[in-house]
């Protein structure tokens, strides 16, 4: 019997990547009952997760990074927002864009 796991405010970064890895393999591969409405809801929680330190904000932004290519996807625009409402997110990224090192 599998039982559903309950978010937890506080919980590592692990588990909602694990989390979400199983719900992507899942949707993707057909099994159970998974669908891509449980995998969107699972990679929301990465995109919310606050990083409680640098090493983490560099996990979170290298999983996304890594999700996105092997998807193929792209995030959604709402998903988009959240992500850089964060500015130690989206700092470097604007920083490289001023200074014009990603051309």
């Amino acid at each position: 019997m599998t039982e559903k796991l309950e978010l937890q405010p506080n919980e590592p970064l692990s588990v909602k990547v694990e989390r979400h890895r199983t719900a992507y393999l899942a949707a993707i591969n057909g099994e159970g009952n998974a669908d891509m409405d449980q995998e969107a809801k699972a990679r929301m929680d990465i995109i919310r997760h606050a990083p409680s330190d640098p090493g983490e904000r560099d996990q979170k932004l290298l999983y996304v990074a890594g999700y996105l290519i092997a998807s193929k996807g792209s995030l959604d625009p709402e998903e988009w927002n959240f992500f850089c409402q964060a500015p130690s997110h989206c700092r470097g990224i604007d920083e490289q864009r001023a200074s014009g090192r990603n051309q």
